[in-house]
This record gives C-alpha cells, sequence and structure tokens, in this order.
C-alpha cells in the first residue's frame, strides 16, 4: 500500500471516528502494536522512532463538509486544579480532526507570566506528518496564541530551554537526513529566528547552562548520521554548534541537566553496538563548560532503578515516558545532589515510578524507592513520569496512572512531591479527569513520547497531552505547592542559592543575578583576571534576599576597557565563596 493510499484509507476511516460511526469497545485492552512500530524494536534495528512516513495531508473535511471544524476549547475544573488547552486556533477554539503531542514547556526565570510550550502539530489524524507547533502565554497560562515554525517542513521531538534573555527550541528536522535545527526566539516565543543547525539526531534532549550561554544536547544512536556520536555543544548562546563526539555506554531515551558548578548530567539506558545492555547509565562532564574548542569528556556510572524499560501500551507505538535527571540547586545541605525519576517495569508491577538520587556528583546512587503509592502487585501502568526540582530543593513529580479503572487504556495524571531528596514522597494526588490513551491517534498509534514540567517555590507548571476533548491535545496546569523542604532554616542563610550572568558570553556588559542570605550579611561581588588580579568591585557592602543584580560594563578599576578574555566572577556573601566565569568576546 503506498502512502498516499494508506493516507485516503484513514482520512475515510478517521471520518467514520469523528462521526461517532466506529464507537470505541468500553473496557477494551489496546492490542500490543505492530513489532515493527515498537520503539525497541525499531532501536535494535537501528531504525529511529521519528521519521517521515506519510506525505502533509490537507486538513480533516466532516462528513458536513466543513474544513477544519471547530469546537470550544477545554478549560477543565478539577478540585483545585483548572486544566487549560494550549494548542487553540487564532480566536481559542479547539480543532477538530488534528492531533498534538510531546510537549516541552519553558517559563520565563524572570517573569512567571510568560511561557512557551512546544509540542509535535498533525494537522489531520489522517497522516503522521507533523509540524513544529507552539504556544505561548503573557498572562501564566489563561490564554494562549498558538502557531507553526516553519510551516509545511517535517519537525518532531520538541525541546524547549531558556538562557534567561531568549528561548531556543530544538526540533527534529529531515530535509537532507535526520538531523536538528536550533531556533531562538527574542520575544518570549512570538517569533522565531532562522534555523540554526546543530547536527543531532533521534529522540534528542537539550540542556542549557544559563550560568555561561553554553547549550549542550544528546541524542540516539539509531539511525545516526554520526555512527556512535551522539553529543554536541555551543559555546556562544547557539549560533554555532561544534561536531559530534561520543559519551561512555550510548545511553538513550533521557534527559540532561546542568549543575551550578557548570557540570553536565546524561540520563539513559546504555546501550552499545545497537542494542540494550540492560543498565541504566548517567554520565558526567566536568570539563564541558571550560574547554570551550575541546571535545567534553565523559565518565559514566551505573544507577539501579529497580526495574528496567517497557514500551508499548497503553501507549500504542510509543515510549512509556523518558529518564529524567535534574541537580539541586537549593541553599539546602542537599546542593549539588543529583535526583534521576523514571517510569520502569518492576517485578510486581506493569510500571511503577522510582526514584533514586546521588549525594557525590554522581559517582554513586540510592537504592529505589517507590514514588505512586498505590499498592503494588495491583498491575496498575504509572507512565510517563517527570520530574522537576524548584528552586528551594522540592521535588516534584507527576505520571499518567490507571489505579482508577480496570481499563489499561484510561488514565489520569497524579502527582506526588518530597521535600526531603526524596527519601519520602506526599501522599499521590489526581490532577486531572480520566482520559483514554487511545482516543484521537493520528496515523502513529501513541501520544508522543514525554511530558514536561518546571517547578518554583510555589508550585509547578505542566504541560502534558490528553483526550479530555475527544482528540490528542496539549494542556497546561498550575500545581500550587508551597511546602518548604525540610532542612531549609540556618543552612539557608549558610549558601547562596544564585550566582549567574545574562548574556554569557558578553561583548558590552553582562548583569550579574545572585542571591544573599536572608539575613543581611556582608557581601563581595568582584570580578578577576586567571592570573588572580582583581579587575572589578560591584558590590562590597550588607545585602539580604534573593534576586539582587549587579553589572558589570566590562571596565578595569582604573576605568579602562577590560580586554576580550575570560574573567572569575566571585561571590563572598557572610561564610559562603561561589566562583563563575565570565566569557567576554570581541
Amino acid at each position: 500500500m503506498t502512502s498516499q493510499t494508506r493516507a485516503m484509507s484513514l482520512v475515510a476511516r478517521t471520518a467514520l471516528i469523528l462521526a461517532g460511526l466506529l464507537p470505541a469497545i468500553a473496557g477494551a485492552a489496546p492490542p500490543p502494536a505492530p513489532s515493527h512500530q515498537d520503539p525497541r524494536w525499531l532501536f535494535e534495528h537501528g531504525i529511529p522512532l521519528e521519521r517521515v512516513e506519510d506525505p502533509p495531508v490537507a486538513p480533516f473535511v466532516s462528513p458536513l463538509g466543513t474544513t477544519g471544524a471547530t469546537r470550544a476549547a477545554s478549560t477543565i475544573p478539577f478540585g483545585r486544579f483548572t486544566i487549560i488547552q494550549v494548542n487553540v486556533n487564532g480566536v481559542g477554539a479547539d480543532i477538530v480532526g488534528d492531533a498534538a503531542n510531546e510537549p516541552s514547556l519553558v517559563v520565563n526565570p524572570s517573569n512567571h507570566s510568560r511561557m512557551v510550550i512546544g509540542w509535535r502539530q498533525f494537522d489531520t489524524i489522517a497522516s503522521n506528518f507533523r509540524q513544529a507547533g507552539f504556544g505561548y502565554t503573557t498572562n501564566a497560562g489563561a490564554t494562549w496564541t498558538t502557531g507553526k515554525i516553519q510551516p509545511g517542513v517535517f519537525r518532531s521531538d520538541p525541546v524547549l530551554d531558556t538562557d534567561g534573555s531568549g528561548i531556543f527550541y530544538n526540533s527534529l528536522g529531515n530535509s537532507g537526513g535526520l538531523h536538528e535545527d536550533i531556533f531562538r526566539s527574542n520575544d518570549g516565543g512570538a517569533t522565531w529566528g532562522p534555523a540554526v543547525p546543530a547536527f543531532g539526531g533521534d529522540k534528542q534532549w537539550m540542556a542549557v547552562d544559563r550560568g555561561i550561554g553554553h547549550l549542550y544536547q544528546a541524542w540516539s544512536i539509531a539511525g545516526n548520521a554520526y555512527g556512535t556520536l551522539t553529543f554536541d555543544k555551543s559555546v556562544d548562546d547557539g549560533n554555532n554548534f561544534q561536531s559530534p563526539t561520543e559519551i561512555p555506554d550510548q545511553p538513550i531515551w533521557g534527559t540532561l541537566d546542568v549543575g551550578l558548578d557548570h557540570t553536565l548530567y546524561v540520563a539513559g539506558w546504555g546501550t552499545a553496538a545497537g542494542s540494550f545492555t540492560g543498565e541504566f547509565r548517567v554520565a558526567r562532564s566536568t570539563n564541558v563548560a571550560f574547554q570551550p574548542s575541546d571535545p567534553a569528556s565523559f565518565t559514566s556510572t551505573t544507577g539501579d532503578l529497580g526495574g528496567f524499560l517497557r514500551t508499548g501500551p497503553p501507549n500504542g507505538g510509543g515510549l512509556l515516558g523518558q529518564a529524567g535527571i535534574a541537580v539541586d540547586r537549593s541553599s539546602t545541605p542537599r546542593f549539588g545532589w543529583v535526583y534521576v525519576l523514571s517510569s520502569v517495569q518492576t517485578p510486581t508491577d506493569p510500571l511503577d515510578v522510582n526514584f533514586i538520587r546521588s549525594m557525590d556528583n554522581g559517582q554513586t546512587w540510592t537504592a529505589p524507592v517507590r514514588v505512586n503509592d498505590d499498592p503494588a502487585g495491583d498491575h496498575a501502568f504509572q507512565w510517563f513520569g517527570t520530574m522537576s526540582v524548584s528552586p528551594s530543593g522540592r521535588i516534584d513529580a507527576v505520571w499518567n496512572d490507571t489505579r482508577g479503572s480496570a481499563d489499561s487504556t484510561v488514565s489520569a495524571v497524579y502527582y506526588s512531591y518530597s521535600t526531603n531528596g526524596g527519601a519520602n514522597w506526599s501522599p499521590n494526588e489526581q490532577v486531572t479527569p480520566t482520559w483514554n490513551s487511545t482516543v484521537g491517534y493520528p496515523n502513529q498509534s501513541k501520544i508522543g513520547d514525554y511530558y514536561d514540567m518546571t517547578s518554583d517555590d510555589a508550585g509547578a507548571d505542566l504541560a502534558f497531552a490528553a483526550t479530555f476533548n475527544g482528540g490528542e491535545d496539549i494542556y497546561y496546569v498550575r500545581i500550587p505547592n508551597a511546602a518548604v523542604p525540610t532542612g531549609v532554616g540556618d543552612h539557608v542563610a549558610l549558601r547562596p542559592r544564585r550566582l549567574e550572568s545574562f548574556p554569557n558570553p558578553f561583548r558590552e556588559a553582562t548583569t550579574i543575578r545572585f542571591d544573599a542570605p536572608r539575613e543581611s550579611a556582608r557581601v563581595r561581588l568582584e570580578v578577576f583576571d586567571l592570573s588572580g588580579r582583581r579587575v572589578a568591585t560591584l558590590v562590597d557592602g550588607f545585602r539580604m534576599g534573593s534576586g539582587l543584580t549587579a553589572t558589570w560594563d566590562g571596565r578595569q578599576q582604573d576605568g579602562s576597557e577590560a580586554p576580550p578574555s575570560v574573567y572569575l566572577c566571585r561571590l563572598q556573601a557572610g561564610a559562603v565563596t561561589e566562583t563563575r566565569r565570565l566569557l567576554r568576546v570581541r
């Protein structure tokens, strides 16, 4: 069957589904996807999960002859939560017959009202041809304005992040072979600049070191144009990317994070020679930021998540989540701890959400902790486990959960949090109504491969996909939580929470953001060259509180211009000292 014939047959099938002529069988468990759609089978045969299979197809035409039919978008109150549909048209309505999934979220670190979500946009469920959808809000998620980057061009696997001043949209393309492009927005996601080639490949993830403006990404070896080379970086704020290099054990289907000391962590399932090794791996690089022109060197360790990767139902031919990694940047004794959370198949259940942590910079890992609190052995699926960490160190976790239904196709989003570094977790809380994960498939039997969440000290922002409106749509929900992590107190007064600069690298001037102790203390913020000579004193006096700023205009103490070079910014606050690198360029 040709792609065109298959697309036409799916148009007819779509019309029947939307007309209600092919109702779903209530309570039926989803059949497993054919082996050639299973992510593990594809990987082990060297086939990327994301690839062009269908040509673009015109938007769905309803049996009544209307094109791009609309209906009211979903705004769903549920308990203390309000769930808001994001992928709407220009008048805020839902589009009938399209699909949207696999969201990635970025929140402006200086203004919580401004957020951007990217997703895979399918203009019709008759085709799996997808594009780079996006939506932005200026009112904390109450309403969203949407669009597409490069409409009509195949795009997949969106990953968004920010350096504090601009937003980066990492998108998989297939023009001339599987690769990544980076798009930058300097106006909160309203408009996007041209594509910057970034090498890359299937199921990539990206992280930005906001302290110095470096971008890092890692991807799968399946269908990789660069063999076993699955990592690259940009050291000039995403304007150029260096040639790919290798990560030990080639971890796949996980995320990245960067500590305040600029250490990079890459999490994923270990592979070798195109097969899974059966181990969960975390690769760590301590020199990736300090050798801009040289390849990063990594060391790799094994963590025991208490289970292994599972794919397939209730997500058809998709992943059941990616392994998330996050660094604790709080002012607590847990500063610098590294956390990993993932949905894994365990000896008692098809999928549990398990958590491990490292207290020595990723060198060793604790035994796994089960986050979901339903009875072990009840055979529920806890899938799409997703984690983020607040500045105060609270760990937030969400996942899809089938515990409330005997039907494994019916899930609801659940939430839990930890205030003590993941040793214990709060009673699980249902965040959304239930929904069916098999409704509204595009010509691809899955609802994406991941969700995305960002935490602050007052709660968490979650972007997720669900089918509340009869099709696959993107939703936003705010999860309020002001719980204070245990151990917060005198320790907070000893350690500054943040020392960052934007932009970095810089030409004319850079703004340095820093936190002082909660109680007033003597603060000195100075700039030194690499020989240890003091170049400038920016702050010298008593300060208190978080979110303080100072600007270095690139001038030395005698008023002369400091030459382009690497400098050290040092913050002394009470008994604690923090240092970050600054790079001045021509």
